[in-house]
């Protein structure tokens, strides 16, 4: 900096501290144009950089009273505006992952809910289809898939052969998987587990 221009802008200074409007505005004349290219360089918005500028002169003006005139005043305004453009910055990335996180979110919730419906569908179906088996196979399906005995324990409780039970249980299961064919091709993980005990 010239030792000319550094008296003038230390005589600037000290007016501005004084409150005098008409010297805030040539500093503002002075230096607002290369303070928004400097800060369009990094935001790379015209709006934003008009506005960062804005904020960085009102700034000013707000804390007139402690400018120090005997320090560099352009290191200082450049110093104040590389720390709004970083400020700006930090909270842009963090609105953005903000955003990210809730469009995740969203999708996640989305799909979880179309995986429930397809899921309470396909129950709904196996539901119809054991509904309308024989009396003595929806028994032995019911005690064997929903209440987990082994064979024999059902051939005791029905009265039956353990062979009977088996036979049975084949025979159900064979048509359950026949039904469900055309669902079974369709690729949903949460009922890929209840798709498998039929194969």
């Amino acid at each position: 900096m010239k030792s000319s221009e550094g008296k003038n802008i230390k005589l600037l200074i000290q007016e501005l501290k004084k409150g005098d409007e008409s010297v805030f505005r040539v500093i503002y004349d002075r230096f607002h144009i290369k303070l928004y290219h400097y800060i369009f360089r990094y935001v790379k918005s015209t709006h934003i950089s008009e506005e960062l500028v804005q904020e960085v002169f009102i700034k000013i003006w707000l804390k007139r009273t402690e400018l120090d005139e005997d320090k560099d005043f352009i290191s200082f305004l450049f110093v104040m505006t590389r720390n709004m453009i970083y400020d700006h910055l930090r909270k842009e990335a963090n609105a953005n992952s903000l955003r990210r996180s809730y469009l995740e979110s969203k999708e996640l919730i989305s799909d979880r809910t179309s995986e429930d419906l397809q899921l309470k569908q396909y129950e709904g179906f196996l539901e119809s289809i054991i509904e309308k088996l024989p009396e003595q196979k929806r028994k032995i399906y019911t005690l064997s898939r929903k209440e987990g005995k082994n064979n024999h324990e059902i051939s005791e409780i029905l009265g039956i052969s353990s062979k009977t039970v088996r036979n049975n249980l084949w025979e159900t299961l064979k048509t359950i998987k026949e039904q469900l064919q055309p669902i079974m091709e369709i690729k949903i993980p949460t009922v890929i587990f209840l798709l498998e005990m039929f194969s």
